[in-house]
């Protein structure tokens, strides 16, 4: 008695997704975030003086990203997406693992993590660079998420982000310019520029340092507004989603010395 003969079928090797399926099905990522991680920093947000500094400063954006309360990356999700894959936003990574060895990248990706997740959603001290980049990277973060209103809310918007630009060059959250320097950067009129450092001051996002005195600018600190009852008022708040076309223009990049 013949058995009967069963038909091979040829299986067909499962396709590999590529780097931007692969991304885009990353958790926990909002679509500027994914997209410096795919693509770097295409608009030179975190330029620094060197190579080497831009890329610290994107990876340290990138780590304020992924460590969101809520929605934060393991350390291994955060060594494969840098290293791992040939993501354009790991490359400083990649070159660190390349320069210093496997086991310092780790213990450096690590930390920088760490400091992220330790700062993000705080009010803590800025003490070094590190926390610096983050609560700027923080700030901007909270900028973009919420709605601006309005003629008056695109024009809080522009404003700042062009003191994120000038803080980002500083160093640090503290920043000093002039109402003629921002109506130079922002394209209005003084008038205009005071109106928004005002409603911006009001709202909590803006804190007079120093006032400036002759040829002297202002000293301006950046503060992320605590949420409240009063948030559906005249100013926009963390927490709200973009309405379409409220995004602002990006600010030409500045300089930081009065009257330029």
């Amino acid at each position: 008695m013949n058995r009967p003969v069963r038909a091979t079928v040829a299986q067909r090797p499962v396709r590999r997704p590529s780097l931007t399926e692969w991304v885009q099905g990353l958790p926990g990522l909002s679509g500027r975030a994914r997209r410096l991680l795919l693509e770097g920093d295409t608009e030179a947000r975190y330029a620094g003086r060197t190579a080497a500094d831009s890329g610290y400063r994107l990876t340290m954006a990138l780590a304020v990203a992924v460590s969101q309360p809520g929605r934060e990356w393991t350390l291994a999700q955060w060594w494969e997406a840098l290293v791992l894959r040939p993501t354009a936003g790991g490359a400083w990574a990649r070159s660190l693992r390349s320069r210093k060895g496997e086991r310092y990248a780790e213990s450096k990706l690590a930390g920088m993590l760490d400091k992220a997740r330790a700062f993000v959603g705080t009010s803590g001290t800025i003490v070094c660079r590190a926390d610096a980049i983050v609560a700027i990277a923080r700030l901007r973060a909270a900028v973009e998420a919420v709605v601006w209103p309005g003629p008056g809310g695109g024009t809080d918007l522009k404003n700042l982000t062009a003191r994120l630009q000038l803080a980002e060059q500083a160093g640090g959250i503290e920043h000093e310019v002039s109402v003629r320097q921002l109506a130079e950067l922002m394209g209005c009129a003084r008038s205009t520029v005071e109106a928004s450092n005002a409603r911006l001051r009001a709202s909590g996002w803006l804190v007079l340092v120093t006032a400036g005195i002759g040829e002297h600018s202002s000293a301006w600190s950046l503060r992320i507004p605590p949420a409240g009852p009063e948030d559906q008022k005249s100013c926009a708040r963390p927490g709200h989603r973009p309405a379409s076309g409220e995004r602002g223009q990006r600010v030409s990049r500045a300089r930081t010395r009065s009257g330029r």
